[in-house]
């Protein structure tokens, strides 16, 4: 029985050193050279060097002259049901209502399931349009033309829906408008 045991032990170590430890040092490893921009996040960086934010979460802008994410929802998990979700939505509304009158799109005013996604649909940039525009004192054209030039296509053509990253979208609009006082 004690050498059934030592046995078992020994393989559960062995197992574990290998699956826990050499296993994801070799795939971070080849991960790290095959996709060094992937594996460090995604980050987007400025002229020095410095670090923007990355594409793959979502950034929080309150400057009108930005277009703004999805709410968040990395403080809860609510629900749909839930009756404190549904009072966050209607203030949700009743805040971006001022902005513009026109039906609200959804991913406006509710989370993705990770309450981190940095897109927004094209219908929601598109609401946003006339807002930064007005900010940004330029033609709502000028705005309409470059969502549809950084929309991104669904994934692999078929999987979801067209979207736009609302951090390369700002970034875009102060390259293309320059940058607004506040900044990002």
């Amino acid at each position: 029985m004690k050498k059934d045991l030592l046995i078992a032990f020994s393989v559960s170590l062995i197992t574990l050193f290998f699956t826990g430890v050499v296993y994801p040092f070799l795939i971070t490893q080849i991960g790290g050279s095959l996709f060094p921009y992937k594996t460090s996040g995604s980050l987007i960086k400025d002229e020095q060097g410095g670090v923007i934010g990355s594409e793959l979460l979502r950034q929080n802008f309150k400057n009108p002259a930005y277009f703004f994410p999805r709410p968040s929802a990395e403080e809860t998990n609510l629900a749909p049901t839930s009756k404190l979700l549904i009072t966050r939505i209607q203030a949700r509304i009743a805040e971006i209502k001022k902005i513009n009158t026109n039906p609200i799109p959804i991913d406006l005013v509710t989370s993705s399931a990770s309450g981190l996604d940095p897109h927004i649909s094209k219908e929601a940039a598109l609401w946003q349009a006339p807002q930064i525009a007005l900010h940004r004192n330029v033609n709502l054209k000028h705005i309409t033309a470059l969502i549809e030039r950084l929309r991104e296509s669904p994934q692999f053509y078929v999987l979801g829906e067209s979207r736009l990253n609302v951090l390369k979208l700002n970034l875009a609009l102060d390259v293309s408008f320059g940058v607004p006082v506040g900044g990002l």
